[in-house]
C-alpha cells in the first residue's frame, strides 16, 4: 500500500493514499480489493481504431519475423514450382494438363500467383509489409539511442549497501574535493557521468556513473540495422542484376547481347539497353596439373586469354582466371567450368551434314556429348565418348588412364539412325533415342577418318577447349558489402560490450572530521568480468582522494 507523509520536528501522522479515498466517498459500502476498469466508448471511428491496432501489431518485432517467414516459405514454393521467366515451356505444359500435378494444383497456383513467385502481388505485398515493419522497428530504436547518448543520465542511488559491490575508505580531503577528484578519475576510464548536484551543501554527495550502454545498444541497432540493408541490397539486387552463362569455344567469340547466353537470369528492371554491347574472343585456354600420381587431376593453372571489344571498337588483350574475374563497364565476367571440344565432321553419301566443335562435358574418366545430324536421311546421331589421355598399350589397345591432360586423346563414336525428334523441345547435349537405332560406331585418335558404312563418315580433325563464363551485372554489391560489414561492427559490441553503474558517495564524519567515501557498483551483464573491474575502479577512486580502505564488500548473488 502505498502512503504519503512528512518528516519533520513535530510528530506528524502518516495518513494512507486509500484512507483518504475512503474519507471522500459518500458510499457505506468498503471499496472492492481490484475494481474493474471501466473505460468510456471511443470518440474515434471504428475504421481508426483498427487501423491504430494494425499499425501497432505491423510495428512489432516479432510481425517482422513472421513476415520474413512467410516470405522465405514463398521462396521455397518458387524453388519447387516452375516459374515462368525461366522455363515458360515447362509452365505451358502444366496448365495444359500435360505435365505436372494436375488442373487443379495448377489452378491454385495460378490464383496466388505461384508460376511467377517473385512478381506476384502476395509476394510483393508481403515485402512491402516487412520493410515497413522492419523500419517502423527501427526508428524508434534509434531516436531512443540517440536520447541515450545525448540526454539520458545515469540514475542516483538510495540504498547504496544493497548493490552488489560496495567499498568504504575514508579521506582528510573536503567534500567538495573529493567529488572533483572522483569526477576526473571515473571520466579517466571513459564512464559517462551525471551531472553534478544542483546544491553544493547536500550531504551525503553522489557521484553516478554509467558505462557500456550506448555502445551496447548502438551494436544491437547496427546488427538489426545490417539485416535491413541486406534485405535491400537483395531486393534490389534481383529486381537490378544480369546473370548470363555461355559456353565459348577457342577461337570462337560472342557478343553481350541477350541472345548469346545459354542461361539467362535477369531482374525485373534490366533491359537489353543495359547491355554492356562487347564482344569476347577466347583465343586460348591453358590447363594444367600436377601430373604426379599423388596430385593426379589436380589443376595448377586454370586461365583463359581473351580479346575484348567494347562497344566503341577498341579492342584489347586480357585474362580470366578462376579467382581473378574480369571486368568490363560494371559487368564482371568469371570463369566457370571447361571442357574438350573435338571438331567433327560428318558426312552422308559424300555430302557434309555436321561440320562444327561438339562440347563435351566431364563424367568421371570420360567427356561425354552428343552430334546431331538432321540433314541426312535418315537423321544421323552420334554419342561422344572422349579420354583425353589413352595412350596405345600392349598390341595397340588403349590403356584408360582417367587422366584430364591430353597427351594422347581418344575419341569413341557410337552412331544412330533414325528420327531424332527434332520437331519438340529438347536438350541439347541429350540423344533422343526413342525414334533412334544403333548403327554402329568407330574409335579415332585425332586426324582419324572412319567410313562407318552406308554412306556415313566420320572424321576427326582436331581437338580444342570450351570455356563456360557467367556475366553478370550486380549494382547492389557494395550495399551488400555494407550490410556484412554492419553485422560484423554491431555484432561484436552488442556480444561483448557490457552495461556497468558506479555509484561513488562522499560526506563528512561528525565524529572524526574526516570525509567518509563509499564507493558502489553493479553489472547488469557479464558480472564476472565486473568482478575483476570493481577493485580497479575502487583503487583508482583510492588514488585519487588520498583515501585508506576500511572495508569492501561483494555479495555475488
Amino acid at each position: 500500500m502505498a502512503h504519503v507523509g512528512v518528516a519533520g520536528a513535530g510528530s506528524v501522522p502518516v495518513v494512507s493514499v486509500t484512507e483518504a479515498r475512503r474519507d471522500t466517498t459518500d458510499s457505506a459500502e468498503p471499496p472492492q480489493a481490484n475494481p474493474p476498469v471501466r473505460r468510456g466508448p471511443s470518440s474515434r471511428p471504428p475504421v481508426v481504431v483498427g487501423g491504430l491496432m494494425a499499425w501497432r501489431w505491423l510495428t512489432r518485432m516479432r510481425t517482422a519475423l513472421y513476415l520474413l517467414g512467410a516470405l522465405a516459405l514463398l521462396s521455397l514454393v518458387a524453388t519447387v514450382v516452375p516459374q515462368a521467366p525461366n522455363v515458360p515451356a515447362t509452365v505451358t505444359a502444366w496448365r495444359a494438363g500435360t505435365e505436372g500435378p494436375g488442373v487443379l494444383v495448377v489452378s491454385l497456383i495460378d490464383l496466388v500467383g505461384g508460376f511467377d513467385m517473385y512478381g506476384s502481388a502476395l509476394f510483393l505485398g508481403l515485402l512491402v509489409l516487412l520493410f515497413t515493419s522492419l523500419t517502423a522497428c527501427l526508428l524508434p530504436r534509434y531516436r531512443a539511442w540517440w536520447r541515450i547518448v545525448t540526454r539520458s543520465q545515469p540514475p542516483t542511488t538510495r540504498h547504496v549497501r544493497d548493490h552488489d559491490h560496495v567499498a568504504t575508505m575514508v579521506t582528510a580531503l573536503p567534500v567538495d574535493e573529493v567529488e572533483h577528484r572522483v569526477r576526473r578519475a571515473l571520466e579517466g576510464r571513459r564512464f559517462r557521468l551525471r551531472a553534478p548536484t544542483v546544491d553544493p551543501s547536500d550531504q551525503p554527495r553522489q557521484v553516478a556513473a554509467e558505462k557500456g550502454l550506448a555502445l551496447r545498444e548502438g551494436g544491437s541497432l547496427l546488427f538489426h540495422t545490417s539485416f535491413w540493408v541486406l534485405l535491400v541490397g537483395i531486393v534490389l539486387g534481383r529486381l537490378l542484376g544480369f546473370e548470363g552463362d555461355v559456353a565459348v569455344v577457342e577461337g570462337d567469340a560472342f557478343a553481350d547481347t541477350e541472345i548469346s547466353y545459354s542461361d539467362v537470369g535477369a531482374g525485373r528492371w534490366w533491359s537489353q539497353d543495359d547491355h554492356a554491347g562487347f564482344t569476347l574472343r577466347l583465343d586460348e585456354f591453358e590447363v594444367d596439373w600436377y601430373r604426379d600420381v599423388r596430385f593426379g587431376g589436380t589443376p595448377i593453372v586454370f586461365e583463359s586469354t581473351v580479346t575484348i571489344t567494347d562497344a566503341n571498337g577498341q579492342s584489347r588483350s586480357d585474362t580470366v582466371a578462376g579467382n581473378d574475374p574480369l571486368v568490363i563497364d560494371n559487368m564482371r565476367i568469371h570463369q566457370l567450368g571447361w571442357g574438350y571440344a573435338p571438331r567433327l565432321v560428318v558426312e552422308v553419301d559424300g555430302e557434309i551434314v555436321h561440320d562444327a566443335h561438339v562440347m563435351l562435358v566431364q563424367a568421371g574418366d570420360a567427356f561425354i556429348g552428343v552430334v546431331k545430324a538432321p540433314a541426312a536421311e535418315p537423321d544421323v546421331g552420334f554419342e561422344v565418348f572422349l579420354w583425353p589421355y589413352a595412350p596405345p598399350g600392349e598390341g595397340g589397345v588403349p590403356q584408360i588412364t582417367g587422366a584430364p591432360w591430353a597427351d594422347a586423346p581418344l575419341l569413341a563414336a557410337v552412331e544412330y539412325r533414325g528420327d531424332l525428334g527434332l520437331d519438340g523441345p529438347q536438350r541439347f547435349d541429350v540423344l533422343d533415342k526413342r525414334g533412334l537405332e544403333q548403327a554402329g560406331g568407330a574409335q579415332l585418335r585425332p586426324g582419324a577418318r572412319v567410313d562407318l558404312g552406308d554412306g556415313v563418315v566420320i572424321s576427326f580433325p582436331e581437338l580444342r577447349r570450351w570455356v563456360g563464363f557467367q556475366v553478370s551485372s550486380k549494382p547492389t554489391l557494395p550495399l551488400l558489402a555494407i550490410g556484412a560489414l554492419l553485422v560484423m561492427v554491431g555484432l561484436f559490441p552488442a556480444l561483448y560490450a557490457w552495461r556497468r553503474r558506479v555509484w561513488v558517495f562522499a560526506e563528512t564524519d561528525s565524529a572524526t572530521g574526516r570525509t567518509l567515501v563509499t564507493v558502489a557498483g553493479r553489472a547488469f551483464q557479464r558480472p564476472q568480468a565486473f568482478d575483476h573491474e570493481f577493485p580497479a575502479i575502487v583503487t583508482a577512486v583510492r588514488d585519487a582522494t588520498d583515501a585508506d580502505t576500511q572495508e569492501t564488500a561483494h555479495d555475488p548473488g
